[in-house]
């Protein structure tokens, strides 16, 4: 099964990488900066581990969005040990993968990250550090399992499809969430943000996967309608209630979501269809922000 997953994502993300690009319309502009001349926390953004999204350069509009915000990120593909994550704030681990996309037909056992860097991670976020895993769905989740089995989170593989809820735009993969439809009800401080004008109201989750964990807040919960796809078949969505969970770990915060898109704004395909953060009907942009800002308190 996992040959076939892996084989299946390959030849459709090969394909489809040369229709990626950012969107140079994205405004990154943050009016009300959470920090002020570059005075926030420093940002790990993991290239180290054949980042899918970092390789492309797709994360480059929330990097922007969070220097405008007063952070200061950094991508960093050094090693990952105590002493270089006791230099950041806050570490973004998205879409790792144990090798280059489209290089190995198999992932069989292979892991993102080793046993020691899982460890390093852990206690790093234990002693009071934030972070940020962009997960994605098969085979990313698949190859970061154990980073997540490691915070006490166990995944769905596949893709979720919800026709009650979905995005009529995009089809059933790609989930809204809203108060409306009654899909966004907690009030987490991520989703309610500093002022009401930073409140989210409307988001959506893209082909994700789906996360169990007791001991996190579910900020994005799967619906009774919700099924989860695995290479063709349906398993069920008990396996995974949750596409956002936030939670603290020790003394320091996590944040886990199994989607990047959302972090993204990007032109896709040959008709260039926006997809991310600079998507008017949707608060993604807010939501990002919302998210480095309860990490850092």
């Amino acid at each position: 099964m996992k040959k076939i997953l892996l084989l299946t994502f390959l030849f459709s993300s090969y394909c489809l990488q040369a229709q990626m690009i950012n969107d140079p319309s994205f405004d990154s502009k943050v009016l009300q900066p959470f920090y002020k001349n570059n005075s926030g926390p420093k940002v790990l953004i993991d290239g180290g581990h054949h980042n899918f999204f970092i390789q492309r350069s797709l994360m480059n509009p929330f990097i922007d969005l969070v220097k405008s915000d007063g952070y200061n990120p950094q991508i960093d593909s050094l090693p990952i040990t105590k002493k270089h994550l006791a230099t950041y704030g806050i570490v973004v681990l998205d879409a790792a993968f144990p090798f280059d996309n489209g290089t190995k037909k198999e992932l069989g056992d292979m892991k993102a990250y080793s046993k020691e860097e899982i460890d390093h991670i852990y206690n790093y976020v234990n002693k009071g550090g934030s972070l940020l895993i962009l997960a994605e769905k098969s085979p990313f989740i698949n190859a970061m399992e154990s980073l997540l089995n490691k915070f006490g989170i166990t995944a769905s593989y596949g893709t979720i499809a919800d026709t009650l809820h979905q995005d009529k735009k995009f089809g059933k993969n790609v989930i809204h969430y809203s108060k409306e439809n009654g899909m966004l009800t907690g009030d987490h401080p991520i989703l309610k943000g500093r002022y009401a004008s930073e409140e989210i109201n409307h988001i959506v989750m893209i082909t994700a996967s789906a996360f169990k964990g007791k001991d996190y807040t579910n900020l994005l919960p799967t619906s009774s309608a919700a099924q989860m796809g695995n290479a063709g078949v349906f398993t069920p969505v008990e396996q995974g209630s949750s596409v956002g969970l936030a939670g603290k770990v020790g003394k320091g915060k996590v944040v886990v979501l199994s989607d990047t898109e959302i972090f993204i704004a990007m032109l896709f395909g040959k008709d260039k269809v926006k997809v991310g953060m600079q998507m008017p009907e949707y608060d993604l942009k807010q939501f990002a922000l919302n998210i480095m800002h309860w990490l850092s308190k």
